[in-house]
């Protein structure tokens, strides 16, 4: 099949959507799909073999509408069988190709871009859509929820991970004497973006809730005494950048945990897997994570986790079969739960590395992605 595929970035975009567009487009092209791909924020040229179109030399004002126009032209151009935006911002173009040549589409829908204020041109293009994909059960609930969208066109395809790159290996020694780690400190990391604008109530409005709140870090940080009471001490990790890191460093200050919580700040690619193994547990007790990655890497990496009930999470862990679900709005929940996992009280499963990445590979590995799409793809023409 000649496809298009339609996303905020390739090579130059990040977080969870950069992943799933990234894993997407490797998984159809060594499907045997015709690809071309076309990255808002990507520079022309090539990523892993394909090449791509990108308006990333535009300024940041520029690229949305020189974006929109050339995927446009290209769907007339070209004529693709079938085109896959992996964000809802191009929703809108993506029915305005179908309107004008027939062609057909497929939505991806990540959960924090779902909500009740979505415009009525997002919405329609979600009605429009000949097939949504969403990461999660909890992200196709969400756009269910919005109402006129057909449930039999919304089809869960989780997201997978890279397993060469996160991989079980020995702690380093490199990264705890940065973050200064004392060998009787247990240390406890949550990887997130602090940026509040990662979450869009209205079009473009800022969020009412801080990211802090959003990935549970506040929470954490305020759960964080009790577990020290119980556990002896340890160490929180805070590794990722934003806006809202002013936010969290007051409520450090608030609760005098200064010698107790490290910012890490931006943790490149090629640092990741070692902070994932630094850590006894990883932690996100999010409230509107539309899956979370990080849990598949950090478990990859035979770390135990914990994550909230109330989003995609709980597709993550599997409904909890691969790490403790809590509920992430109490404070008090959090701290139970990193006391049991830091006393190692929970199923075997989770404690033990190589069971714990291989049941996580078993169960959202490359493998079954491509099984996924080969079986989902054909679906998406009808």
């Amino acid at each position: 099949m000649r496809l298009q595929i339609w996303a905020p970035g390739f090579s130059r975009f990040g977080g969870g959507i950069g992943t799933f567009s990234r894993d997407l487009a490797t998984g159809l092209r060594d499907l045997g799909h015709e690809l071309r791909l076309f990255g808002k924020a990507d520079l022309p040229g090539e990523w892993d073999g394909m090449p791509v179109w990108g308006a990333g030399k535009y300024s940041r004002g520029l690229r949305s509408p020189i974006f929109a126009g050339a995927v446009l032209a290209a769907s007339a151009r070209h004529r693709p069988d079938h085109v896959i935006s992996t964000h809802l911002n191009f929703g809108a173009v993506a029915r305005l190709a179908k309107r004008g040549t027939g062609t057909s589409f497929t939505l991806v829908a990540h959960g924090i871009d779902v909500h009740d204020a979505l415009s009525p041109v997002r919405h329609a293009a979600l009605r429009s859509a000949d097939r949504v994909i969403a990461v999660s059960a909890w992200t196709r609930a969400r756009v269910l929820g919005l109402g006129g969208i057909d449930p039999c066109r919304v089809v869960v395809l989780p997201n997978t991970l890279d397993e060469t790159r996160f991989t079980i290996g020995c702690r380093s020694g490199e990264l705890a004497k940065r973050y200064a780690i004392r060998p009787e400190e247990k240390v406890v990391l949550t990887v997130a973006r602090l940026s509040s604008s990662d979450r869009h109530p209205g079009d473009g409005g800022p969020s009412t809730e801080r990211a802090g709140g959003y990935k549970g870090c506040d929470r954490m940080l305020r759960a964080l005494p009790a577990v020290q009471a119980a556990c002896g001490p340890v160490r929180y990790l805070i590794a990722g950048h934003g806006s809202d890191r002013g936010y969290l460093e007051s409520i450090v200050r608030e609760l005098g945990l200064h010698d107790s919580v490290t910012f890490a700040g931006f943790v490149p690619d090629t640092e990741l897997a070692d902070h994932y193994r630094l850590a006894d547990v990883f932690a996100m007790p999010s409230t509107g994570e539309g899956f979370g990655i990080v849990f598949l890497e950090a478990m990859a990496c035979g770390t135990p986790v914990l994550g909230g009930n109330r989003d995609g999470s709980v597709d993550a862990l599997d409904g909890g079969r691969l790490g403790r679900l809590v509920d992430p709005t109490k404070v008090d929940a959090i701290a139970e739960g990193l006391i049991a996992l830091l006393g190692r009280d929970g199923p075997p499963l989770w404690f033990h590395r190589d069971a714990l990445r291989a049941a996580v590979i078993d169960r959202f590995g490359r493998a079954v992605f491509l099984a996924s799409l080969g079986a989902l793809w054909p679906l998406t023409l009808h």
